[in-house]
């Protein structure tokens, strides 16, 4: 489909019927990046306010909290200020769904869930206007690369089990003029012929899964097919996090710039990489915190919990919302033009990190690291008890007797010399629900006497 027929034929008139006009928030996204950092401020700052004094005198949830920590909302007068209200937990959410929604609201709702990465599925409940201010957000990200809204893409992602959500789910492609590669099935039949639809589409760009573009450029590798033919003007990676391994692989394959996106179901997209490399936080939408376990806040380059504020949802609001991730907030200026601040790379979530029996956090990229050779093309470990573990393996053609060894001395660096390390070989190791693979798994229990490191990656307070 052209991409102008698809943008002001489809996009446009069915974002129209749903209420979510996105156009009218786009001029005004697309000035705030390049503003002066103070002035960006001085917005959010009146944002803040706003919503604050909204969800007083509508949101029986922060009436209520607020007025029991004696707190009025004329005291919150911005950014500074907003760290004077309690974080709020998935938990919280969960226990207090009905008070947190504006009684009688007039507004048309839209319903969404979290992907349940963390065990715990999430619904929640966006007006019109914060969904398209989320889409404005992310087509102005977007344009850093070229894409425009209509241009064809190429989404790698999940396929819904059942029918009727299947077919929903396709219509909604050919509205917005993309095909989608399951995330679930990545086999070299597959791949070569999905490689022959996506030559015939002629895509503008990739989008999905990290693992799921990443498995599909390594059995192309393998099978000798070109993909720089097909003239990318980016491959924006998003759901998982990005390992040098991936990005190694992805930039040998294209001839385009390899993108990161960092977001979240609830809040859209959080932070973008720019052409400079650098990660540019939504700051103009979003008031954006990283926080120690008391819930305040950290130093730039200091290690913290990400805490969000979506500043244009008022209907349901989810003030100092504790999304699970961990990252680091940088006070690094970009010389791209974009004045939007940064954001290291997120650390990833508390079931992240793998827990020794000395006591250690071991971050489960370390296995990115230690367990990502030439000799293996899949992997996953399972964390059993304190000091068991299972690996699961898909092996290269190179896999040789020693390479077991080799992985098992490089394990055992981090997870110590008594641990139990086991290791299985599959064909193709299971994804999650969604499509994505996870590289680790913890099943150990919370414990009870936790360092203070490990209660800011567990959340606890």
């Amino acid at each position: 489909m052209n991409n102008l027929i698809a943008k002001h034929l489809f996009y446009f008139p069915s974002q129209y019927f749903r209420g979510q006009k996105v156009w009218k928030f786009i001029p005004e996204v697309w000035a705030d990046e390049r503003r002066p950092e103070e002035e960006i401020q001085r917005i959010r700052d009146e944002k803040i306010r706003k919503l604050v004094g909204y969800a007083y005198e509508n949101i029986p949830y922060y009436r209520k909290m607020m007025q029991e920590k004696g707190i009025r909302p004329e005291t919150i007068s911005g950014y500074d200020e907003l760290a004077m209200l309690p974080v709020l937990t998935k938990e919280a959410i969960l226990e207090n769904s009905q008070s947190l929604i504006k009684p009688n609201s007039s507004k048309r709702m839209y319903e969404r869930k979290t992907g349940g990465s963390t065990g715990m599925i999430l619904h929640f409940f966006k007006e019109a206007d914060a969904l398209a201010k989320n889409d404005a957000i992310m087509y102005r990200c977007y344009a850093w690369y070229g894409i425009d809204i209509g241009d064809r893409q190429a989404r790698f992602w999940g396929v819904p089990v059942k029918s009727k959500t299947r077919i929903k789910e396709s219509i909604k492609d050919v509205l917005l003029n993309r095909i989608r590669i399951s995330a679930f099935d990545i086999s070299e039949t597959t791949c070569l012929r999905e490689y022959e639809r996506i030559r015939r589409f002629r895509p503008t760009h990739f989008y999905g899964y990290t693992t799921a573009i990443y498995g599909f450029c390594r059995v192309a590798k393998d099978l000798g097919l070109n993909l720089k033919e097909l003239q990318m003007k980016a491959v924006i990676c998003t759901a998982e996090k990005m390992y040098p391994h991936h990005r190694e692989l992805l930039s040998e394959m294209f001839d385009c710039p390899i993108v990161d996106e960092y977001g979240s179901s609830e809040n859209g997209i959080i932070a973008f990489q720019c052409r400079q490399g650098n990660m540019h936080l939504m700051s103009d939408h979003l008031a954006i915190e990283f926080v120690d376990e008391q819930g305040q806040r950290v130093k730039p380059g200091e290690l913290g919990r990400i805490v969000i504020t979506d500043l244009s949802s008022f209907e349901m609001p989810q003030i100092r919302y504790d999304i699970g991730d961990i990252g680091r907030l940088s006070d690094m200026k970009c010389s791209c033009g974009i004045t939007l601040p940064l954001m290291d790379i997120v650390e990833g979530r508390k079931e992240d990190f793998i827990r020794t029996k000395e006591g250690k956090l071991v971050h489960a990229a370390y296995l990115c690291y230690t367990l990502k050779e030439d000799t293996i093309h899949e992997f996953k470990m399972i964390q059993k008890a304190i000091d068991r573990f299972h690996v699961q393996l898909v092996r290269s053609p190179l896999f040789n007797s020693e390479s077991e060894k080799k992985l098992e001395r490089n394990l055992r660096c981090a997870l110590g010399n008594d641990a139990q390390i086991s290791f299985e070989y599959l064909d193709r190791i299971s994804r999650e629900k969604s499509g994505k693979l996870r590289y680790f798994i913890s099943e150990l229990s919370e414990p009870t006497d936790m360092t203070s490191e490990e209660k800011l990656v567990s959340g606890r307070r």
